[in-house]
């Protein structure tokens, strides 16, 4: 807090400057005039070297190695790193490089990549052990990498067999209905629904004949082609799966390092507040370990009803359908659709329709987001992230349209990481503002 004293002493200083400047010597007032010449000379010389460079980009867009843009990036703008303008395009052009590198190298660093995220989610418990427990970083990451690994091993042995036999089952079930209906799909069958639905007959008909059929034709059409695209794909999905066995010897090496690597990174970005700095990594390690964990118990409780009730209505594939649900539950709203039409589909081509048989499969999704909603997710959760429901579909649609399927599943932690941010910067702003009323009050 400044005192009067201390402002009579700020203003006594600024008011000094302009005699000192005004007592400067001749061959002072030279070199300051003459450097800010060079100042405006070397802004200019900037200005006009990126517009050149962004001019030789565009005319070798076409043979230009992105590794040879990023060394003339760092080459030409080293000399200028006083300037924030500078500074900035390098970070930029280091940071369109380095995605470059990671949709590149994907097939490379995706294993690296997961093991990072176990390192960091599995942490915690490492940290725990070597403080509390008093044992060595190396031995309780390695205990910890070993039991992870044990446990999928453990589930993989148990519950794979039952369920590749019913998803071959479910395959050759729906690859037999696509044979059966290619050329002359069943409209009688079809009618029977809509009568079953309770549609009136006239309406039920003119559905079929001017909208459902064209559209099933299409459908029916385009399940073979899928089908084969799968399978032609298999080789590249057991390519991936043997990259996966990188994952776990990554996870170690992250896990042993981990206190090596944070204050790595910290120096890479410096910070001139390094106290909100930890306070705001700390509130993201509290929104991403809450979600996640969170997330993730909840899909696993919700995998586990839904395979129980499905079992109980006699729905086939119920250990299938469960695992599905439990994927499909960490996207949210997303996630629930995509059950829904996975289920309606099993049943329509496995079982005698009829109203209740087709209504069991939407009161079991119904009632597991009830209690997910107002039940489960309220106790595990907590009360989430501080990520409004609008705002929430908006991200799932956003990133999903920009990343696909892993936006689906970044989107509402990383809204939730922005929002934080975005309150951070709020917060300051507001005490800097309250600072200076209290300085002006003084």
């Amino acid at each position: 807090m400044f005192t009067r004293s201390g402002l009579l002493i700020l203003h006594e200083h600024s008011t000094s400057m302009p005699e000192k400047t005004e007592n400067a010597t001749p061959h002072v007032l030279s070199r300051m005039t003459d450097r800010k010449i060079a100042d405006r000379f070397d802004g200019v010389a900037l200005a006009i070297g990126g517009v050149a460079l962004a001019l030789l980009a565009y005319t070798v867009h076409t043979i230009i190695n992105p590794f040879v843009a990023a060394i003339v990036l760092y080459i030409v703008l080293t000399p200028f790193r006083q300037y924030r303008a500078a500074r900035k395009l390098l970070i930029a052009g280091f940071v369109l490089f380095g995605i470059w590198a990671a949709v590149t190298l994907e097939g490379i660093l995706v294993p690296f990549i997961l093991g990072a995220v176990l390192a960091y989610l599995f942490n915690p418990l490492v940290t725990n052990l070597q403080s509390k427990r008093q044992i060595d970083r190396v031995w309780s990451s390695l205990a910890t990498v070993v039991i992870f690994c044990g446990i999928i091993v453990a589930a993989g042995w148990i519950f794979l067999p039952s369920l590749g036999a019913q998803t071959k089952a479910f395959i050759e079930r729906l690859t037999a209905f696509v044979h059966q209906n290619a050329n002359n799909f069943d409209q009688q069958h079809l009618r029977r629904l809509m009568l079953a639905l309770g549609l009136p007959a006239g309406l039920a008909d003119r559905i079929i004949t001017e909208e459902a059929m064209p559209e099933l034709h299409k459908l029916v059409s385009f399940v073979p082609a899928m089908i084969i695209h799968i399978i032609g794909g298999m080789p590249r999905i057991l390519e991936r799966a043997l990259n996966l066995i990188i994952v776990p010897i990554a996870m170690f090496y992250f896990l042993k390092d981990w206190p090596k690597i944070i204050p790595l990174i910290n120096d890479l970005f410096p910070s001139k507040d390094p106290v909100r700095r930890e306070k705001v990594i700390a509130d993201v390690d509290r929104v991403l370990y809450g979600y996640v964990r969170g997330q993730v118990t909840v899909a696993a409780i919700i995998g586990i009803l839904g395979a129980i009730a499905f079992s109980i209505l006699g729905i086939p594939y119920a250990g299938l359908l469960g695992v599905m649900l439990a994927v499909s539950d960490l996207i949210p709203v997303v996630g629930m659709i995509f059950s829904v039409f996975v289920i309606e589909l099993v049943i329509v081509l496995t079982m005698v329709l009829n109203f209740g048989v087709i209504f069991s499969g939407l009161f079991v999704i119904g009632m597991l987001h009830l209690i997910e909603t107002y039940v489960i997710g309220p106790r595990i959760i907590g009360q989430g992230i501080g990520v409004p429901p609008i705002l929430m579909i908006l991200s799932l649609l956003v990133f999903g349209y920009f990343f696909g399927f892993a936006g689906l599943l970044v989107a509402v932690p990383t809204t939730g990481i922005i929002l934080l941010f975005i309150n951070e910067y709020r917060d300051n702003n507001a005490a800097a503002r309250n600072n200076i009323s209290t300085i002006v009050e003084i």
